[in-house]
């Protein structure tokens, strides 16, 4: 699985150095990022908050996420997690981005929920009746493939 996900760019990792110490990003993260658990709020964008991220920051890791805005396009932004390895005169930050978010794992699950119970459908229906119309299951086929397209979008 995380093959796929890394094949359509919903996992990428990222790897990069920093000419500075590890205080200093310590510093700069907190001013520039909001503490959070990054967990849902769906009132995230009414927010009066003036920075532009959330994350946590932690010992040797962090974890970073764009804050939703109002009439924003994207409804979910990808997590950045990552860990700071402190060098002589530089900080190593290996980060691993991913896009995969707990509502598009929630959309998986209920449609193959909802066409598995569809299929059972028109397979009783099929079996059931001589004059079942065999043009729906193309339609059906045709259906399943953009809804399951929709987040690769």
């Amino acid at each position: 699985m995380d093959s796929f996900l890394r094949k359509y760019k919903l996992i990428d990792t990222l790897s990069f150095k920093l000419n500075c110490d590890k205080t200093t990003f310590i510093e700069k993260f907190r001013a520039n990022v909001e503490p959070s658990t990054l967990s849902f709020s769906p009132f995230e964008a009414f927010s009066c908050g003036s920075k532009l991220y959330k994350g946590n920051l932690q010992n040797a890791t962090f974890k970073i996420q764009k804050k939703q805005q109002l009439f924003n396009s994207k409804q979910q932004s990808p997590i950045a997690s990552a860990k700071i390895t402190e060098g002589i005169n530089d900080i190593k930050i290996d980060m691993e981005i991913n896009g995969v978010t707990p509502f598009i794992k929630i959309f998986y699950i209920f449609i193959a929920v909802f066409y598995l119970l569809f299929l059972l459908g028109f397979g009783f229906f099929y079996f059931s009746s001589s004059d079942f119309p065999l043009f729906v299951f193309p339609l059906f086929l045709f259906h399943a493939s953009f809804m399951i397209g929709i987040p690769f979008s």
